[in-house]
């Protein structure tokens, strides 16, 4: 089990981590209050890569890289629509932490000799398929695209 930064974050047994850890939408979480809510109760918004009870898991690798992406374009918008520099910056430094994430977790895998690798990289397939069984949303998937119609102004609908 490593944290963000990529150092090892000790435990006594998977067991007693998986009692007191829940899945969030990037890893795993063992921040108290929120894994007494199920996960739904973060007290800093789920920005993961920024908390010290955040666990990546590798299974939700390509999760985090849809969600840098995510990051990316709500930049672009935020700078098009001339938003207060510190919500730019906000989203710059997720940017840079989600990014630091991908690179740690990468780093970890590339260590493992060649079967393990594989096996971790099967078992993370196997694990997204039943998140999608179950219905479990993509963290990414967060945007719900509206019909808008454009009207001149001066025009009624």
């Amino acid at each position: 089990m490593i944290d963000r930064n990529g150092h090892r974050a000790p435990i006594r047994s998977a067991t007693a981590y998986q009692a007191k850890s829940v899945a969030v939408p990037f890893g795993n979480c063992h921040e108290p209050s929120n894994v007494k809510a199920g996960g739904k109760a973060c007290p800093i918004r789920f920005q993961c890569a920024g908390c010290g009870f955040y666990r990546p898991d590798p299974s939700y690798l390509p999760a985090v890289e849809d969600h840098v992406r995510a990051l990316e374009t709500d930049r672009e918008i935020a700078q098009a629509m001339d938003t207060d520099e510190f919500v730019v910056r906000d989203l710059t430094d997720q940017i840079a932490a989600f990014g630091q994430v991908v690179e740690v977790v990468r780093e970890h895998l590339d260590q493992f000799p060649t079967d393990e690798r594989h096996a971790v990289k099967e078992a993370s397939v196997v694990l997204r398929r039943v998140r999608a069984a179950d219905g479990i949303p993509s963290p990414t998937a967060r945007r719900l695209s509206l019909p808008l119609t454009v009207i001149e102004p001066g025009q009624t609908r």
